[in-house]
């Protein structure tokens, strides 16, 4: 029996946040092809962003769960903790200088001392102003060693590994070689980046992600880039909603933080009056970090929090900056970003006059770099004890000038003439269950030599240690199974284009992560000796539509290793040179005979002090390259080789454990190396730490995320609001099942994940049913299909579906989570090869009585 079939034309809409099932993308001015900014305008505004930064600080409570929290009459801009000024009935004094940033009894009236919230902020343009608008990674690391900074975990991690180790970033925020990668110092030091590019937020995008990744990877990189495109984007926009709205593009659509910025709209909708409602709220949904050691300051809690800060604040300055000051967590943090980017939006007439008065004081304020208290951020060496407001101002004025006309703009005497960006989506090729957070091995397959896979050697795993949330994929080897893959199939790529597969991996032997025939080694003894994850990554080129990506146990050893967090992401194609280690110069050391060696030979036995491999490179002009190092490492720990350009040692590259001497199957390792036009050379010496084998020097340009808009095709109904509780869904039918009795087995209801219904199969006696929606007048091409789902199990069969795309196609399906109520998780059905204009999209399920599952916002995009 079935109800009237539902069929909805597409509407093909051209929009960088389609997949958003609560929020538009509104197209704002700072979109415009040219952009007009006097320099008057940019000074008040900077200024003002700056006093926010700090003011934040100075007025923003920190606290995970005091008792009681802190209330509205505890809001003062600048009275805060830190400012060392709060109501004793609101917070309890305890020395410690950090809460005496503002005036006495350290400094002076109207004296700001250094935080980590804006000292790296400041010191970044410092890092500007001497090496121009692309300041390498060298320049970066020059810089840090040379005026040696202080700084707290991560910042702290990377100084020394830059000072004491010689690394360069961005290694030195990576989970293998710092252990606080995951903290909130990439995105908190480095957001007013964007300041430096008005109107331009695709480069502030990328200045943010580079300085950012000096301390840290993964999400909090993620953050970093979408609050730094905010303050690019606010120079030109009167409401900071509309700024976030417009900036949420550059956060993956597969990534954490889109799914928390998602939440927190979905929440706004659902009750835009309560914020402390939708904390609460949010504080269920955010997700623990491996070897974090300081939940409050967790980036999704935080940066969630500025969120709701922004949409409830309603864009007013006090009101935002109250809710941002009071939410908790790490709140000095979060109000400092949020009254900086309200800042921007109300210039200095719409500061609070507490900021006007106690921080700049009519440019009598001054800002200490704070090297007597004992308070870790400072910078150490060379740098102002004390500036003003105003001459910080200029120092930004002077870098945006550099960065406006690297980009194609001009300056004159009195405004920018701005070269207008846009900003679109990474071009990611969704995987389902990538994080393992549906709490199986859905949509992973499981190999082993023996006739029986699986269990229990290949599992999804809940113990505490996943790289992020509650779960990960483990394989895990002995005497019975020697070897052992858990792989899922990419679909979806484009025949010709290059991608980069990255996870994260964690074990106690050599694992491989592995596309197709490439992989890379993993891990090194930090990571084995921790349970450290690290971030490892393959690049290639598709050769078919389909590749199979995993994890890879291979013989020998036996022990465990795991997954977590799978991305694949559109790369552009680099342009490489490659130089071989046996033509090369060398002292010390022997060619030698490999089969997996590049031409088949290799240099090893660099094992004295000094022995050095030197390659003879050129390039078209000066500026930062990146050198792939083909290379083996038999030992059981990381080696190290000095990397010497043109006679002059810049840093210490490190080498991760490899399976065998003279195996060089696995990919390079990848660094950053600053040239001078013409010719070259790069020397890799033996310094006395570890062996190193090299088989090859590859040298381009780094390569770089593909970016495009998204083609969103229209799902009627797509978050099951249209007619409330129903039988009859609207733009949906129903297959009551084979025997044609389970027509009542689906039916929309609340508690939808954002915020309004959803549709759910369930029925007291046993039931089978399909929910379906033919969507027609599609462009030909490739679609993901997207939904939100949540069930409590038990079903013999409960999947999403795809199907009718073209002649004798398979329909393709993905499995409804099971891990009961309210615990919804994002399911994907990626690579669906539309050949005749249309696609059947459904829901089925047959079970029991009393079994049930849900989805919600329901989203269908072209890849």
């Amino acid at each position: 029996m079935r109800r009237t079939a539902r069929t909805t034309t597409a509407l093909i809409l051209l929009s960088a946040a389609a997949t958003l099932p609560v929020a538009a993308h509104p197209t704002g001015p700072a979109e415009a092809a040219t952009l007009t900014l006097t320099r008057a305008d940019y000074r008040d505004k900077t200024l003002a962003a700056l006093l926010g930064q700090v003011g934040g600080v100075l007025t923003g409570f920190e606290y995970k769960s005091p008792s009681p929290e802190p209330t509205d009459v505890c809001f003062q801009p600048t009275y805060g903790p830190y400012s060392g000024d709060a109501p004793l009935s609101c917070w309890t004094p305890n020395g410690y200088p950090g809460y005496d940033r503002l005036g006495a009894p350290h400094f002076a009236a109207a004296e700001t001392g250094s935080d980590d919230d804006y000292h790296i902020d400041l010191f970044n343009q410092l890092i500007l102003s001497d090496h121009g608008p692309d300041a390498s990674y060298q320049d970066i690391k020059d810089e840090w060693v040379a005026h040696n900074v202080g700084d707290w975990g991560p910042g702290d991690i990377a100084n020394a590994a830059m000072r004491n180790d010689g690394l360069v970033p961005p290694l030195t925020g990576q989970a293998e070689y710092d252990r606080h990668y995951w903290l909130t110092e990439p995105y908190i030091e480095n957001d007013t980046l964007g300041l430096v590019a008005p109107g331009m937020p695709a480069t502030a995008r990328d200045l943010v992600g580079r300085f950012g990744s000096v301390t840290g990877e993964f999400d909090s990189v993620v953050w970093a880039k979408l609050l730094g495109t905010m303050y690019s984007q606010a120079y030109f926009a009167t409401d900071a909603r509309t700024v976030l709205a417009n900036a949420s593009v550059v956060l993956p659509r597969d990534s954490w933080p889109y799914a928390v910025y998602q939440r927190v709209v979905a929440l706004h909708d659902q009750n835009p009056t309560d914020w402390r409602w939708a904390q609460a709220q949010l504080m269920t949904f955010v997700r623990n970090v491996y070897g974090q050691d300081n939940e409050m300051a967790i980036p999704d809690r935080n940066n969630g929090s500025a969120i709701i800060a922004i949409l409830y604040g309603n864009n007013d300055y006090l009101t935002s900056l109250k809710i941002a000051s009071l939410i908790g967590n790490d709140a000095d943090c979060t109000a400092s970003f949020v009254a900086g980017l309200m800042g921007i939006i109300k210039g200095m007439a719409g500061t609070p006059q507490e900021f006007k008065d106690r921080i700049y004081a009519n440019n009598a304020g001054r800002y200490i770099n704070d090297l007597t208290t004992g308070f870790p951020p400072n910078i150490k060496s060379g740098y102002p004890v004390s500036q003003s407001w105003d001459s910080i101002v200029s120092l930004y004025e002077a870098n945006t000038a550099a960065q406006v006309t690297a980009r194609g703009g001009s300056t004159t005497a009195t405004a920018f003439s701005i070269n207008g960006q846009t900003v679109d989506p990474e071009k990611r090729v969704f995987v389902n269950n990538a994080d393992f957070e549906q709490g199986s091995l859905a949509g992973w397959s499981i190999w082993t030599p023996g006739t029986d896979p699986g269990s229990p050697n290949v599992y999804a795993e809940n113990n505490g240690t996943a790289q992020s949330g509650a779960w990960k994929g483990t394989v895990v080897t002995d005497a019975s199974v020697t070897e052992a893959k858990l792989s899922t199939t990419v679909r979806g790529l484009q025949t010709g284009a290059t991608y980069r597969v990255s996870a994260f991996i964690q074990g106690n032997q050599t694992a491989r992560l592995f596309a197709d025939n490439r992989y890379a080694s993993a891990v090194g003894t930090y990571a084995v000796t921790n349970r450290q994850w690290v971030d490892r990554s393959i690049e290639f080129t598709a050769t078919a539509a389909t590749a199979q990506v995993g994890l890879h146990l291979p013989t020998g050893a036996t022990g465990f290793a795991a997954i977590d967090n799978l991305t694949v992401t559109q790369i552009t194609a680099p342009a490489t040179t490659r130089y071989e280690a046996e033509s090369a110069t060398r002292s010390g050391g022997q060619v030698r005979s490999a089969g997996t060696a590049s031409g088949g030979q290799y240099v090893g036995g660099l094992d004295n002090t000094g022995d050095y491999v030197q390659f003879s490179v050129t390039v078209p002009s000066a500026g930062e390259y990146r050198m792939a190092v083909g290379f083996a490492n038999g030992t059981s720990a990381v080696s190290r080789l000095d990397v010497l350009v043109n006679g002059v040692q810049r840093f210490v590259a490190p080498f991760p454990r490899t399976e065998a001497w003279g195996n060089f199957a696995a990919t390079p390792q990848l660094l950053p190396v600053t040239l001078a036009a013409g010719s070259n050379t790069i020397r890799l010496r033996q310094g006395g730490v570890g062996f190193t084998e090299v088989d090859y020097l590859d040298l381009g340009t780094a390569p770089t995320p593909v970016y495009a808009a998204e083609t969103a095709a229209a799902v009627a109904n797509a978050g099951f609001d249209a007619a409330g509780a129903t039988q009859t869904p609207t733009g949906w039918g129903t297959w009551a099942g084979s025997t044609g009795t389970s027509a009542d087995a689906d039916f929309t209801e609340a508690g939808g994940v954002t915020g309004g219904y959803r549709l759910t199969h369930y029925k007291a006696s046993a039931f089978e049913v399909f929910t379906d929606q033919t969507v027609t007048g599609l462009a030909n091409g490739t679609y993901t299909l997207t939904v939100q789902a949540v069930g409590g199990g038990g079903q013999s069969s409960a999947y999403l579906s795809a199907k009718n795309y073209g002649t004798a196609q398979p329909e393709l399906t993905a499995p409804i989570p099971a891990l009961g109520w309210p615990k919804w998780q994002t399911v994907v059905i990626s690579g669906i090869p539309v050949t005749n204009g249309q696609l059947t999209i459904g829901l089925y399920s047959a079970g029991s009585g009393g079994q049930w599952l849900s989805i919600d916002a329901v989203t269908l995009t072209r890849q």
